[in-house]
């Protein structure tokens, strides 16, 4: 197999057509097309145009071009015998004078062109390199600025689309967080509308409004349970007591967001809430709003909520003692409590 074909049917097997060689190399497609065809005719005697577009034709598409010298040289070889070989032809005599002054034209035409293109100083200067002692060197230089070349227009171009795809999804991102802050604030607002519009049937009368003393009353024989609900805007501990004993995890537990408890009441009681820090928390009973005064606290210690659960005929949990009596004793207490 001559050294043309193996080019042609390695260019064949990338999939690559004389265009893409074209653009990688920046020679003619003529000049790739003749050298694929052994047409060496159209490189006009220039052997050393055939040798250095093989040699660049090779580099591009991954052929040893010491493997194939021997062959490209007797090619070459060949080709030089045959072209002086050939005797001069001898113009032929025409009698039309149309005809004669038409090639005449024709011939001046193409030597005006090949002297322009000799003359040209750049052409010239390129044609010195390459034939010069190191000739192979500027070649191999030559490739490889075009190879460099290439490589940093494939890498913008790359470059271009890998930004554009990350502008993209950080938009992409920025919509999303966009549409789960949306989500969020319908959720709280409907979350506060159902606080709001809460369809328990609990009463709240405040008996010590100075010292955070509720009755409430429509719970045991309804519900049997009340449910408590408190906003904590920083990390806070909250303990409840059901006739003093503890019904939360831990009285030193620490909880976050919102604090939520259903306890049971089948009869008359005493809750105790307390809040360790207070600022500006929500307390809901059965999605009722408590109020908070602070007439009687100091700003640093914890809040005290009293609920007094009354039962079915309106009575308390004190035994005959008045539910604000009771929660003032509570007051007292818990307040040593703490102090301990």
């Amino acid at each position: 197999m001559t050294y043309n074909q193996i080019l042609k049917q390695r260019r064949q097997a990338l999939q690559l057509s004389i265009q893409d060689i074209q653009i990688q190399t920046n020679l003619d497609a003529n000049f790739i097309q003749a050298i694929e065809e052994n047409n060496l005719e159209k490189f006009k005697g220039d052997l050393s145009y055939i040798r250095y577009f093989t040699k660049q034709y090779c580099e591009v598409i991954g052929v040893n071009y010491e493997a194939i010298s021997p062959d490209v040289e007797a090619n070459l070889a060949a080709y030089s015998a045959r072209i002086t070989a050939q005797p001069e032809k001898k113009p032929v005599q025409k009698t039309s004078t149309s005809s004669s002054k038409k090639s005449l034209n024709h011939k001046q035409s193409k030597k005006r062109s090949k002297k322009k293109y000799s003359n040209n100083k750049y052409v010239q200067f390129v044609q010195k390199l390459f034939r010069s002692k190191y000739g192979h060197i500027y070649q191999i230089i030559a490739a490889g600025l075009a190879i460099v070349l290439v490589l940093s227009i494939i890498n913008a171009g790359l470059s271009w689309r890998s930004n554009r795809r990350l502008a993209q999804e950080e938009q992409q991102r920025q919509t999303e967080i966009k549409q789960k802050e949306k989500e969020t604030a319908q959720l709280a607002n409907q979350k506060d509308t159902t606080d709001s519009t809460s369809t328990s049937n609990i009463k709240l009368n405040a008996t010590d409004k100075d010292n955070n003393v509720y009755e409430v009353s429509g719970v045991v024989g309804d519900a049997n349970e009340v449910t408590v609900t408190i906003t904590l805007p920083s990390d806070s501990t909250v303990a409840i007591y059901k006739d003093d004993e503890l019904v939360t995890d831990n009285a030193d537990k620490t909880y976050s967001g919102t604090f939520k408890k259903t306890i049971k009441v089948s009869s008359a009681c005493l809750l105790q809430v307390e809040i360790g820090t207070f600022t500006t928390n929500k307390v809901r009973l059965d999605g009722k709003s408590v109020s908070f005064s602070k007439t009687n606290w100091t700003e640093g210690s914890p809040a005290v909520f009293y609920f007094d659960i009354l039962d079915e005929d309106g009575n308390s949990s004190q035994d005959g003692t008045s539910s604000t009596e009771s929660a003032s004793t509570s007051t007292d207490s818990t307040y040593y409590d703490y102090s301990e």
